[in-house]
């Protein structure tokens, strides 16, 4: 007799979760196998016939220098614009959690880019950054120092994207360390003051250790987030110039929607899965070896 309640019990639960379940299968679930079945077939938007390949899809990648060359540019972008963004917005949170005054509009000010749409952000720095009329360029003339062709520099390309993607993404881990240092009791500083602890001493044995946990959420959302980098740069440089800004989800979209390499694309697709799984994977090792030796 306990059994049917108990199935009764499971179809209301089924039920309830109905409504959640559906579009979770049929707007991601059921898309990601369809792209990873497409990965091992020729599939194509022009309508050719779609065949099983294999693995041919994914033996082609490692032979294709494109795609290395985008993949090496998405691991440049990741290495310089993840230390950026955790340093900068640890140095904000840091002073934003003091008393000042319009406190409270200072913040907004630093958030707010974040909440703009990427062709807003585009539109803003190709301004900002224009060889010829360009505000920056402006400046550094106004100081007597030589102007940069910030755009259109294989050298240079890249370090402008960082830019710009610190101004528009550095108010999300400057709100997440605020809201972290906000939860550390006040009266551990004045003990540690009481105790004769410095500002840095403070820091580095109360505020570091403490946040740690936030720090590393943060750098792992920022990992994932830099990985998947695509709409300042195609909107910006577009890859270039000649293709030193090209990232990896450019390289997808233009195989998959200018090339109509549907199973191709799929493959790079799921490639950079397995890399933002693996890089996240090692780092998830290291913290419970870190935590378990602390």
């Amino acid at each position: 007799m306990a059994a049917r309640p108990r199935r009764t019990q499971a179809l209301v639960a089924w039920l309830f979760l109905l409504p959640f379940l559906a579009p979770f299968v049929l707007f991601w679930a059921a898309p990601i196998v369809r792209g990873l079945y497409l990965s091992f077939t020729n599939a194509s938007l022009t309508g050719a016939d779609e065949r099983f390949v294999g693995l041919a899809n994914y033996q082609q990648l490692v032979a294709d220098p494109t795609y290395r060359r985008a993949l090496g540019n998405t691991v440049v972008f990741v290495v310089e614009n993840v230390p950026v963004l955790l340093v900068a917005g640890l140095l904000l949170a840091l002073l934003l959690n003091q008393s000042m005054p319009g406190l409270a509009a200072i913040r907004a000010a630093f958030v707010a880019p974040y909440l703009i749409t990427a062709s807003a952000v585009a539109i803003i720095w190709q301004f900002v950054l224009d060889p010829a009329t360009g505000l920056l360029n402006d400046w550094l003339a106004a100081v007597g120092l030589p102007t940069q062709r910030w755009l259109s520099e294989p050298g240079q390309a890249m370090g402008a994207i960082v830019l710009i993607t610190l101004w528009w993404r550095v108010g999300f881990p400057l709100l997440v360390l605020l809201a972290g240092l906000q939860e550390i009791p006040g009266d551990l500083y004045e003990a540690a003051r009481l105790d004769g602890a410095g500002a840095w001493q403070r820091f580095w044995r109360i505020t570091l250790p403490l946040l740690a946990p936030v720090l590393f959420f943060v750098f792992i959302i920022r990992l994932i987030d830099s990985f998947k980098v695509f709409a300042q740069v195609y909107l910006v440089t577009g890859g270039g110039p000649i293709g030193s800004t090209r990232v990896l989800i450019q390289y997808l979209y233009e195989t998959g929607f200018q090339d109509f390499r549907s199973g191709y694309a799929a493959a790079i697709g799921w490639s950079l899965f397995v890399i933002i799984l693996g890089v996240t994977a090692i780092q998830m090792r290291l913290l419970r070896r870190y935590g378990a030796d602390e």
